[in-house]
């Protein structure tokens, strides 16, 4: 992978992770990074869908939706395509440790996201459902998703 597009692939997963765990780009590990490399490979997006992540887009191609689908998998959202709400509950907790007062709305956030995209076993179809769902219905929770302002 060239320079520029690894550097494209970490930022869009910097802000996807983001997105899903409400946390700071600057709070994100370098195995995320490792992880968008690993799953441009798999599934190689164009620059311009990388750039609509930055804003929570939604990606159009088959790559641009499997690209978000692996990084969910890989994260620990998706497990054999599926939402595990388990994964996405501990790692909120683990990211919010020190905002207690945030758990309970990224609880129902999670609960709600669970129940909606609880009948795709896909991740090429549950990662795109599951970051629409985030954007959708964070702001009834209070939740600001980055890229979504």
């Amino acid at each position: 992978m060239q320079p520029a597009a690894a550097a494209a692939a970490a930022l869009a997963a910097a802000l996807l992770f983001a997105a899903a765990l409400q946390v700071t780009v600057a709070e994100v590990p370098e195995k995320l990074k490792e992880i968008a490399a690993k799953c441009r490979g798999e599934h190689p997006i164009s620059d311009d869908e990388l750039n609509g992540l930055k804003s929570l887009t939604i990606p159009e191609t088959d790559e641009g939706k499997c690209f978000l689908g692996c990084m969910f998998e890989e994260m620990g959202l998706l497990v054999d395509g599926k939402f595990s709400q388990e994964n996405a509950v501990k790692l909120m907790k683990e990211k919010l440790e020190e905002k207690p007062d945030e758990i309970e709305k990224h609880m129902q956030l999670i609960e709600k996201c669970n129940d909606e995209v609880a009948s795709h076993d896909n991740k090429c179809e549950t990662g795109p459902k599951l970051l629409e769902c985030f954007k959708t219905f964070a702001p009834g929770f209070g939740i600001v998703l980055p890229g979504s302002e």
